[in-house]
């Protein structure tokens, strides 16, 4: 198995209107932390590395890969959410800081990535980066079939968006913020499927296919 390493990449909004699920966004990112630490043991020769940015009106690197001995939870001074919401530059410069410090080991086939956005708003602070550009990106790394993308969107139309971004529609769900905590757990899940497929030589790209309904707002 040449392909051990994964590095999850968790690209989560923290603008004014994400306070209302402040706590269980806390948890659930922390669940997640939990579970790779799980899978770790379960897959002893796959490596997993976590990276978190949070966004609002700018971007902020909270951990980056961080491999399993140094995982840090999330904790309510490091998540106060505030401001607007500039989604492009979030994604953007988390592409860009994987690829500065990684792009040999994943074009030589030695790491793949996931990547996670989830929002509860719409683009409106970006300053760096524009949707024909992301999007362009995205299609572009995903054909190397070693980068996963997936947009998960609370309180709001997550296919549309995505759709702008050229994220694949298996991997995008739109779900109520009052479930966050359950959200965080099908990304869990995710993650645990990925880690199977990996195991046996396949790098999955449809991160979120196991969800049949993508739009699970009431």
């Amino acid at each position: 198995m040449k392909n051990k390493k994964t590095l999850y990449h968790f690209v989560l909004d923290k603008s004014g209107s994400m306070s209302s699920c402040r706590e269980t966004t806390i948890l659930g990112f922390n669940k997640q932390l939990e579970t790779i630490k799980q899978l770790q043991k379960e897959f002893p020769d796959q490596e997993f590395a976590v990276s978190l940015t949070t966004f609002n009106d700018s971007i902020d690197n909270i951990f980056t890969q961080l491999a399993l001995n140094a995982f840090e939870k999330l904790t309510p001074e490091m998540y106060e959410p505030n401001g607007c919401t500039a989604l492009l530059d979030a994604i953007g410069m988390s592409i860009n800081q994987i690829r500065i410090t990684n792009e040999s080991k994943i074009v030589n086939d030695e790491m793949s990535v996931v990547m996670v956005i989830l929002t509860d708003g719409l683009e409106n602070a970006s300053k760096e980066f524009t949707f024909h550009n992301i999007a362009k990106t995205i299609k572009s790394l995903e054909q190397t079939e070693k980068w996963s993308f997936s947009f998960l969107g609370a309180d709001i139309d997550a296919i549309h968006t995505s759709k702008m971004l050229n994220i694949k529609e298996e991997n995008v769900v739109s779900f109520n913020k009052s479930d966050m905590g359950e959200m965080m757990n099908e990304i869990s899940n995710g993650m645990r499927e990925y880690s199977n497929s990996k195991s046996t030589g396949k790098i999955k790209n449809s991160f979120l296919d196991f969800i049949v309904k993508k739009d699970r707002r009431n």
